[in-house]
């Protein structure tokens, strides 16, 4: 639930309501503020210490409590302060203490019934589950569904599933041998998707047969170690055929009927040099085929994703493992480029620097765009609506100085919460990406998955936001362990 703040403010003022009306450090009311943002990411009555204020924070979400009730907090047994809850019925309030605190709450519920529960200060890894299940060989990206997760397991050559709660694994998909299978995505509320290769172009499949077709690039260029694919849900019926020759309708029984393929085409590594990379349009039918072309405005196009108007490439530049330390260096200037769906041409691009611009998420609005670093612990932020870069290499949001770490994945929620991972210090970390705000309240602390042993290398990959019987988290998934990890939310 998304609360318009502006009119919360006007209604609480009207209304004579407070947040904080008994002690020191009420949460303000200010609706430019980031505590009201930071509200939606609380799941449950959650208490956690911001160590660099020495403050404890108490938050619970929408539908907490009665709207305008009040709530009693009863610190270390001896201070009671009293607040109201929000009209949504969520709460938000601070006080000095540490991790020791223990905070009896007492609250009204939305039917009336009174609770009482002690809380202690938690961190964010005391929810963290490690090693709840494994997948294949050198698993490189994950798909969510209802009741499994797909794993591209680029070892294994093969797309395969894994029951959302028990992560036994189901059904696979396989792709040519040796093909090195990179990205995939399912036609929406089909058993069909698209799935790419390094080694063996682009082929269209069946999960519910296990039945692959290869992509024809009859007439256009071959594929070019094809990496990111999209699936452009715009409800398109028809696809543009030839020029002079009328568009036709998709094959039937398919909901959507094209997607974009983004080709890196890299020509030599050790020195790493890459040629005109493009992006590739493809009609989903009974006979999939690439139906138009697009050069990328800089080299070396790795990902793509779609928005509800616009598709969205991410180009890296040309990154290299230079002698003597082999750590990835960014040689030229990377950018993203903005892409109408109607029309299929470019309408804005975004040069962003010598950072290897990668993974993309969007915000729930669309109105930013964030862009994880494929050669540092950094993060890039774009306004679409102002069409503005608010940080780029030049001054990025920080996410880890770990040497020679990149951002391997970004996955924002439902509500907002942009989730990370810096690759080789196995760090997930959180930003509000209505407001680019880094460890936003419950999550003050990255998460490490291995606190006792920082000479060990899980590699975290990526990172899908589900709920598993009943409990939202992070799913996340590990390539140098190929192993699952789940964090509650």
């Amino acid at each position: 639930m998304r609360i318009n703040h502006l009119l919360l403010g006007g209604i609480l003022a009207a209304l004579g309501m407070c947040i904080g009306c008994v002690g020191a450090n009420p949460i303000t009311l200010d609706p430019n503020a980031p505590e009201i943002s930071r509200l939606k990411f609380a799941t449950r009555l959650v208490a956690r210490l911001n160590p660099t204020a020495g403050e404890v924070w108490i938050g619970a979400p929408p539908g907490w409590s009665a709207a305008g009730s009040l709530v009693r907090f009863t610190v270390a047994g001896e201070l009671t302060r009293k607040v109201r809850s929000l009209i949504d019925g969520s709460v938000l309030y601070r006080f000095p203490g540490d991790e020791n605190s223990v905070t009896l709450v007492e609250w009204v519920d939305q039917v009336g019934v009174r609770h009482s529960e002690n809380v202690p200060v938690t961190n964010a890894s005391d929810d963290l589950d490690l090693h709840v299940g494994t997948a294949g060989l050198y698993p490189n990206r994950m798909i969510a569904d209802e009741d499994a997760i797909w794993v591209v397991n680029s070892g294994n050559d093969e797309l395969a599933s894994y029951d959302l709660v028990s992560l036994q694994k189901g059904d696979a998909v396989k792709t040519p041998a040796y093909s090195n299978p990179w990205d995939a995505a399912f036609i929406e509320d089909t058993s069909r998707g698209l799935i790419t290769t390094l080694f063996a172009g682009v082929h269209m499949f069946d999960a519910s047969t296990g039945e692959t077709r290869e992509v024809s690039t009859d007439g256009f260029r071959t594929f070019a170690s094809p990496n990111g694919v999209a699936i452009l849900t715009d409800g398109a019926r028809t696809v543009q055929s030839a020029p002079g020759t009328q568009s036709r309708p998709c094959g039937a029984g398919f909901p959507a009927c094209r997607a974009v393929v983004v080709n890196p085409n890299p020509v030599s590594y050790f020195p790493t040099e890459f040629g005109q990379g493009w992006i590739s349009w493809i009609e989903l039918s009974d006979s999939p085929r690439v139906y138009k072309e697009l050069n990328a405005r800089w080299l070396n196009p790795q990902y793509v994703i779609e928005g509800s108007e616009r598709i969205y490439v991410s180009c890296s530049g040309t990154i290299d493992f230079a002698p003597p330390d082999y750590v990835a260096t960014a040689l030229d200037a990377g950018g993203v480029m903005v892409i109408s769906k109607e029309s299929g041409e470019v309408v804005e691009a975004y040069e962003l620097g010598l950072g290897g611009p990668g993974p993309m998420a969007l915000s729930p609005d669309e109105r930013y765009l964030y862009v994880g670093s494929g050669v540092a612990g950094r993060l890039f932020r774009i306004d679409l609506e102002r069409g503005m870069v608010l940080n780029s290499a030049e001054n990025p949001i920080l996410v880890s100085d770990f040497p020679g770490t990149f951002i391997s994945f970004l996955e924002v929620s439902e509500d907002g919460l942009l989730a990370c991972a810096s690759f080789n210090d196995d760090t997930i970390r959180f930003v509000d990406s209505m407001t680019g705000e880094l460890d936003p309240f419950p999550f003050f602390e990255p998460v490490e998955l291995h606190p006792d042993d920082p000479d060990a290398l899980y590699g975290p990959q990526a990172a899908k936001y589900v709920d598993r019987g009943g409990v939202e988290g992070l799913l996340i998934l590990t390539t140098v362990l190929s192993e699952f990890h789940w964090l509650a939310l």
